[in-house]
């Protein structure tokens, strides 16, 4: 079913399939991308706790419209935030 006007727009941070053992992991559902990068700065941050692989991994922050992805933002540490589609 395509998004509407009313379909709830959410930012969700996740941690993305990065190797052929993995699953995606959702670290949360946040109302706006500032939101939702902070949490992500905040895991990234936090020595042994959620956040707990390797600091060089990619972390994402994805835009949904009703079940419609619509835009990806990328963290890596070295190059920071990176907008895709």
């Amino acid at each position: 079913m395509a998004a509407t006007k009313n379909s709830a727009r959410v930012f969700i941070a996740v941690d993305p399939v990065q190797d052929y053992e993995e699953s995606l992991t959702i670290f949360g559902v946040y109302g706006s991308l500032a939101s939702a990068q902070a949490a992500v700065r905040q895991l990234r941050a936090r020595p042994g706790g959620f956040y707990r692989y390797s600091p060089q991994r990619l972390t994402e922050v994805q835009e949904w419209s009703g079940d419609e992805l619509r835009t990806t933002w990328t963290f890596h540490p070295a190059s920071g935030w990176k907008r895709e589609g």
